[in-house]
């Protein structure tokens, strides 16, 4: 699942320019969920790009609460957090 704090209707916009979308994409337009994880951003209106891994217990696997994406370490931890390496 992708959580962002763009609107519903960006989202939308997002999944048809990709032609669609492989998971669900959630909004957190009032950033609670930012403010849960830790990843509000300075200006206090948007959250840094980060990445959780949660199992389907509920526990926190592994984070990245500053994720690059060209960070190719970044990728390979998500992989081996997931199960996948």
């Amino acid at each position: 699942m992708a959580v962002s704090t763009d609107s519903l209707e960006s989202h939308e916009r997002f999944a048809k320019a990709i032609g669609r979308c492989p998971f669900p994409l959630a909004c957190d337009e009032e950033l609670e969920a930012a403010r849960l994880y830790g990843v509000v951003g300075q200006d206090a209106r948007r959250s840094h790009r980060a990445i959780f891994v949660i199992d389907q217990g509920g526990a926190l696997l592994h984070q990245i609460t500053w994720f690059q994406p060209g960070n190719i370490g970044q990728f390979m931890e998500i992989f081996q957090a997931l199960g996948a390496v």
